[in-house]
């Protein structure tokens, strides 16, 4: 299927495990006689080991991540796209975690990308005030799509015969991809909401349910249901979820049935997505969302898994060390992944690895797999199984 055209052959950049660094760094310890040093990578190193191999390292950005995402099932496998604030949009292999391509063209940071269901296209929105479409078995641009604004998020249909985008222009727009994709292609814009200043609120998410309606979250924490099919542009379900901004959402249709995923705050959201009032459950979160994170329910409806921001304090640094620490490693909820329990909303595994914030999440459509993904402001995409969680 992929006949990306490479100039150069792509080389594998095999980074060190956290036990090889861990030993490197204890070693070097006790030469300087550090011994308090030596004595938190050794614990390090034995939590490290006794927790299996590390997870599948994915460099290549050279940013903070902003977004991660899985394809559905194809003849081919699956695939994952990263959105990142260095312009260079990712596709990879989502089993082996190999580079197969890079969507360039956007002449500003990435927020999002989208594959359809095929994987044969892949949509992305960028700071440069565009969205553009990509032919993901070349890597060929097919049409750019020029806003008024930063967009924040892009979403294709099940059908994949439209295409969402939302950002600060406060508005939804849903483009005919069938019809044509031209710099001014057939679209469907969905009337803005003003704040209390009279500025436009803008729309950081957007997704498609099956049944061809289309969600969005905004920076005021409502969560709006759209119907194109109709006329008009009022949203047929308005979900309140606080105060705070909506910083990440998701469609599933698993174990719990239709069940949208919203990040606000401090916690989770779980809201049945066939009659919108109805909410499944409110989690607590180890982290907040204020600035960065997000949350993914896993198919089967067992697990979430949350990365953000951390309660108070600061954000530590690129080794995680903080200030009156007893242990190198112990970075703070920050720098962590969470499992968290859907039953019980208590966090049944921590995960280390990441040496930034953790910016967005996503478990692999496959429950069996059980594998999730983590984008983080290290610049790195990691790939965790369920035997090394």
């Amino acid at each position: 299927m992929l006949r990306w055209d490479h100039s150069k052959p792509a080389v594998p950049l095999r980074l060190p495990s956290p036990q090889r660094l861990a030993a490197s760094r204890y070693r070097a310890a006790r030469r300087r006689r550090d011994e308090e040093m030596a004595a938190a990578l050794q614990e390090l190193l034995s939590e490290h080991s006794s927790k299996g191999p590390p997870p599948i390292v994915c460099p290549g950005h050279t940013r903070p991540l902003a977004e991660v995402s899985f394809s559905p099932e194809t003849p081919d496998g699956y695939f994952l796209v990263s959105a990142c604030l260095d312009g260079q949009p990712m596709l990879r292999d989502a089993t082996t975690g190999d580079w197969i391509g890079t969507f360039a063209g956007h002449k500003g940071a990435v927020w999002s990308a989208k594959l359809c269901s095929e994987a044969r296209l892949c949509a992305t929105g960028s700071g440069d005030f565009s969205a553009k479409v990509w032919d993901a078995v070349t890597g060929n641009c097919l049409a750019t799509l020029d806003h008024r604004h930063v967009v924040k998020c892009v979403d294709f249909s099940s059908d994949r015969r439209l295409l969402a985008t939302v950002g600060k222009e406060g508005a939804a727009r849903v483009f005919d991809v069938e019809a044509g994709l031209g710099a001014s292609g057939p679209e469907r814009l969905f009337g803005a909401r003003d704040d209390a200043d009279g500025r436009k609120v803008t729309v950081n998410k957007c997704a498609w349910t099956e049944a061809g309606l289309l969600v969005c979250g905004a920076a005021d924490g409502k969560v709006s249901v759209l119907d194109p099919r109709v006329d008009g542009d009022d949203p047929i379900a308005i979900i309140d979820v606080g105060k705070d901004a909506v910083m990440d959402l998701e469609l599933t249709n698993g174990a719990l049935g239709p069940t949208l995923t919203v990040c606000s705050g401090e916690q989770v959201h779980l809201v049945d997505a066939v009659r919108w009032t109805s909410t499944k459950k409110v989690i607590d979160c180890p982290v907040h969302f204020r600035e960065e994170g997000g949350a993914s329910l896993r198919s089967d409806g067992k697990e979430i898994v949350v990365g953000g921001g951390r309660h108070g304090g600061s954000r530590q640094g690129a080794l995680g060390v903080e200030k009156g620490a007893k242990k190198v490693g112990d970075v703070g909820s920050d720098l962590c992944v969470h499992v968290i329990d859907v039953k019980t909303g208590k966090v049944s595994l921590e995960r280390k690895g990441h040496c930034g914030p953790v910016r967005c999440v996503r478990f692999h459509p496959d429950a069996k797999a059980g594998r999730f993904a983590t984008g983080s402001e290290d610049g790195t995409i990691r790939l965790w199984d369920p035997a090394e969680a």
